[in-house]
């Protein structure tokens, strides 16, 4: 410690300069930082499920395209109407990463006039080709087995256009090595040298993910740019998987930089109010916030991408550097009045010597819960595991650094004395000694209140809910959702199937069935399959069925562009698999995706006769809903894990069973409350406010392993555990106090975003704060005052 001492006092300028460097290496890297919130961060890696899906994907093409909802006052197909369309979508066309435009005007149509077996393979009738009947085709898009509710509205106001985004082929073939790698590398069967290379390929798709994610943006603006010039004459939304990853990108930075901002500023107002002193509001705010810009810097040198779920670890390295800081500061001016004699030099020293162990514990403690989701097995969250992980222990080197370096350039500031016993933890303290017994009765009524919030808790959450109903892209997800069929695909499999389908009229029966029993739940928009076909070609044929025989002349007579919207997409000759696509509705309120999905299952293999390994449930709502039960389980299993880790923590920093089960209790009820809460009002688990119990265990404890520390070292004056209680309220109180209460309204600012996800956090994590801080004000000491647990002095 004299060596450190030494170095910190006695050298600060070299001490400084050297962090500066450092500061300043890692600050220029931040320019490659990088956030992700594409469809690879919102699935479970390794997930069975993601494997078929990628094979899938090779056989019928992607679903990530945009789709444009136009929406009209009068006549979609007056002339006027189809000439403002046909410019539209020759300006969509003219951007450089649009592959294709599908619209209203180019699809094949069958009935406008009615088509005929003899003639449907020689005539191709569509708008743009001018000999379709407009009449005919009005009541065709409203009607049609495959364009009502598709790429029509029932109505006739409102149509979808396709946007489809070219591909990179060269880096589609990297991610194809690299996802086949990964697949031999979890079941075992990469050589050393194999996995050198999966490096070098993980490193080269990051560089290029950047460069699309980018690319995709700006092709993204470039729409919406396109979309504004041409809202004249029809109501415009943008929908499709790449708007919304785009968007939650553009909201999760926004996020990131204007309320880091806004946190940075608030708290600087609250350390104004509290310490009433410039100095002790640049020292904090300053350290915190270098403390997050080296953490960034990291991820940036690393290559680490930020998700939606470890979008807010910028705020909270700022609170929890910050809750370091003002530990120190809070000491540094007790020992400034009880000794006002003591020079500069010596009251750093006491402070640090004081504060080093209790700091080392709650970064210990910190580090343990968010270590914890390393074991989730979630990429995404142990990734957030890591740098959190990371973080508080540089948030506890630079406070330890910096702030007696900075401290030992000032001039020694006098300290006013503040009366404690108005404080409001000496107002705890008295309720303590009064009320303790009530409150220990209102508190297990709050728990079992708890116990049964939880129990109501589900992770069941809609893309649509992420975003407030005021913003653009809420209302274009539910005018597509409630116009258009729906949002979200669901896709049904069914493999060895496609070369008997034309033969088996049975199998054609009962892949109508399936159909027909998709079509009719009341969670599913439109449901697409090669039963359309069927349907198209029953109509041509005077609405009489056709036997193998024809169907197979037929098929093969059918026009390209009808191949394209109705063949191709749905039966695969190449793989023998017949696909199904189910468009969900996220604006149902009611829908529960893993039951939905153990429904179809059930009922296809069950009533249907189908057997269960024959077909697959696929698609981005499967992924997704795999992705949120597992952090359910995740969450479940993290919890456990942490208390345990910590309770062997406490045993090792106090050195006594009483006083770590005394210590664990109060800091069991903060995750309660939060998680009792969210089932009590409904709200559902999503991918950010998931790991708020982990969060609010590793604050909870911080607080926790202050208050005893300061508790046995008051315990030694008197042997008093009453005045002793007093005595730690208004001293390490305060800091918990001070620090809690400016945490919390740091996190509050999340409120204002447009990111419900962020909301949900800011609010939740704010509760867990004061929670922790009033069970540990509270209950922590009610129950040492009722065990009087032996303490070693």
């Amino acid at each position: 410690m004299n060596v450190f001492f030494g170095f910190v006092l006695k050298k600060p300028l070299l001490g400084l300069a050297l962090l500066s460097l450092v500061t300043i290496f890692f600050i220029a890297q931040i320019p490659d930082f990088q956030l992700d919130a594409s469809s690879d961060s919102l699935v479970l890696e390794g997930d069975e499920n993601l494997r078929y899906y990628q094979s899938i994907k090779k056989n019928y093409g992607s679903d990530d395209y945009l789709v444009i909802s136009y929406q009209v006052e009068g006549n979609l197909l007056a002339s006027e109407q189809l000439n403002h369309l046909r410019k539209f979508r020759q300006k969509l066309i003219k951007i450089n990463q649009v592959k294709s435009v599908t619209t209203i005007l180019d699809v094949p149509l069958f009935r406008s006039p009615p088509l005929s077996l003899a003639n449907l393979a020689d005539e191709n009738i569509s708008i743009d080709n001018s000999n379709a009947d407009l009449i005919l085709a009005n009541d065709e898009f409203k009607n049609s087995p495959l364009y009502a509710n598709n790429l029509v509205s029932k109505d006739g106001k409102t149509t979808a256009i396709l946007v489809v985004l070219k591909d990179n082929h060269k880096f589609k073939k990297l991610r194809e090595n690299r996802d086949k790698m990964r697949i031999k590398m979890a079941d075992n069967k990469l050589s050393d040298d194999q996995k050198l290379k999966l490096k070098i390929i993980e490193k080269q798709v990051l560089k290029n993910t950047i460069v699309q994610s980018e690319l995709q943006t700006q092709t993204i603006a470039k729409i919406r740019t396109t979309i504004s010039q041409h809202s004249d004459k029809a109501r415009l939304f943008l929908g499709g998987l790449p708007m919304i990853t785009s968007d939650i990108v553009a909201y999760i930075g926004s996020d990131l930089i204007i309320f880091s901002l806004a946190v940075i500023g608030l708290m600087s107002l609250i350390l104004m109010i509290i310490f009433k002193s410039i100095r002790w509001v640049i020292i904090p705010i300053g350290i915190s916030i270098v403390s997050a810009l080296i953490m960034t810097g990291i991820l940036a040198y690393l290559g680490w991408k930020v998700t939606v779920i470890s979008s807010n670890f910028f705020s909270l390295l700022l609170v929890m550097t910050l809750s370091v800081i003002i530990h120190l500061v809070v000491r540094y001016r007790e020992i400034a009045q009880l000794n006002p004699d003591l020079d500069s030099s010596q009251l750093i020293k006491d402070t640090l010597l004081q504060m080093f162990k209790p700091c080392l514990f709650t970064t210990l403690t910190t580090f343990v819960a968010f270590g914890s989701l390393l074991i989730s097995g979630i990429r995404p969250v142990i990734d957030f595991g890591w740098m959190m992980s990371i973080g508080v222990t540089i948030a506890f080197m630079l406070s330890f650094l910096a702030f007696p370096m900075i401290m030992s350039l000032l001039s020694k500031e006098k300290i006013s004395k503040h009366k404690t016993e108005l404080s409001v933890t000496t107002s705890l303290a008295k309720f303590v000694e009064k009320f303790g017994n009530h409150l220990l009765v209102v508190l297990i009524i709050f728990v079992i209140g708890a116990w049964f919030g939880i129990s109501k808790l589900s992770v069941e959450n809609r893309f649509i809910d992420f975003f407030k109903k005021n913003t653009e892209i809420n209302q274009g997800l539910t005018l597509i959702d409630k116009k258009l069929g729906g949002t979200i695909p669901l896709e049904i499999i069914f493999d060895d199937l496609a070369e008997d389908y034309w033969f088996d009229e049975d199998l054609r029966d009962e892949i109508h069935e399936v159909h027909q029993y998709l079509d009719s739940l009341k969670e599913t928009g439109k449901v697409l399959s090669i039963d359309i076909l069927m349907q198209l070609l029953t109509q041509a044929n005077n609405d009489e069925k056709l036997n193998g025989f024809f169907l197979n002349i037929i098929r093969l007579q059918l026009p390209e562009s009808a191949k394209k919207q109705v063949l191709y997409p749905y039966l695969s000759e190449d793989s023998r698999q017949l696909r199904m696509v189910v468009r969900i509705l996220e604006t149902n309120k009611e829908l529960k995706r893993s039951e939905l999905i153990d429904k179809i299952k059930h009922h296809i293999s069950t009533n249907l006769r189908f057997k269960a390994d024959s077909f697959h449930l696929n698609g981005m709502f499967v992924l997704y809903n795999n992705m949120l039960q597992s952090l359910f389980e995740s969450q479940i299993k993290t919890i456990a894990i942490v208390f345990m880790m910590i309770f062997i923590m406490f045993l090792f920093i106090f050195k006594s069973i009483s006083l770590s089960i005394l210590a664990l209790i109060p800091n069991t009820l903060p995750s309660l409350f939060i998680l009792g809460i969210m089932g009590l009002l409904n709200i559902s688990l999503d991918l950010m406010t998931i790991t708020i119990s982990a969060i609010a265990i590793g604050i909870g404890v911080d607080n926790a392993i202050h208050y005893i520390h300061r508790f046995k070292d008051e315990f030694k004056k008197d042997r008093d555990y009453i005045a002793t209680m007093y005595r730690s309220h208004a001293s390490i109180g305060l800091a918990m106090f001070y620090t809690s209460i400016t945490v919390t309204m740091g996190f509050l600012i999340l409120a204002l975003s447009n990111f419900i996800p962020s909301i949900y956090f800011g609010v939740f994590t704010a509760i867990a704060m004061l929670s922790a801080l009033l069970t540990n004000l509270t209950l922590l000491p009610k129950l040492i005052l009722m065990v009087k647990p032996k303490i070693n002095l």
